[in-house]
């Protein structure tokens, strides 16, 4: 019997080598990042039910003196404010490991396809910008890794708001104090994911 012969259909297709290398470059990888959060909020949401729990359960029967309870309640919430301010911590360290992978992972790509820049330090915006054969602003989710960028600044020199941050994103206040920034990684995320991808499909296109 005479093997049959395959259909068109029957074809499978294999992107090319290029192809997948450019795929690989439109991808950010942030899973250690999501691991990280989700072990640490996970731990520390287990810490607080645990006080809570002891909280609710206090009574004065417990102590030698009962006007020891107080005093003791005031300790448990000075435990629970340690608790917070590691998720506090834990939220800035994602920043800035995310802005880290997005840095890291621009400076391949572009080092990659575009000669020019071997020598440039692309650590440093400015340089960035003038690197790429395109308006770094135009491309598609650049607001959020501008965001991202002056957010990560803001937290490793000014441990606040800074100027340049309240200037481009009024949203932020100058000189306040940085919350909420599990929210802002959240918000962030998929714009410096566009970002990503756009800016690796333009840099292809670019390149000879």
């Amino acid at each position: 019997m005479k093997p049959r012969r395959a259909l068109n259909s029957d074809v499978i297709h294999m992107p090319s080598w290029k192809q997948v290398l450019k795929n690989f470059d439109k991808r950010l990888d942030h899973d250690e990042i999501d691991e990280f959060l989700d072990h640490l909020n996970a731990s520390l949401n287990r810490r607080i039910k645990r006080l809570e729990e002891e909280e609710r359960t206090l009574s004065p029967e417990q102590f030698e003196d009962p006007r020891d309870i107080d005093g003791y309640r005031d300790h448990l919430g000075d435990l629970a404010a340690s608790v917070y301010a590691a998720k506090a911590l834990g939220d800035e360290l994602s920043i800035i490991a995310l802005y880290k992978k997005v840095e890291a992972h621009t400076v391949r790509v572009v080092k990659k396809k575009v000669p020019t820049a071997a020598t440039a330090n692309l650590s440093y915006f400015k340089q960035l910008c003038g690197a790429l054969p395109f308006d770094i602003k135009t491309v598609d989710g650049f607001a959020g890794f501008n965001e991202l960028r002056l957010l990560n600044n803001s937290i490793k020199h000014e441990e606040k708001v800074s100027p340049e941050l309240a200037k481009e994103f009024p949203l932020w206040t100058r000189g306040a104090e940085l919350s909420e920034l599990d929210k802002a990684f959240q918000r962030l995320l998929p714009e410096v994911k566009k970002y990503v991808a756009d800016l690796a499909e333009r840099l292809y296109a670019a390149a000879p």
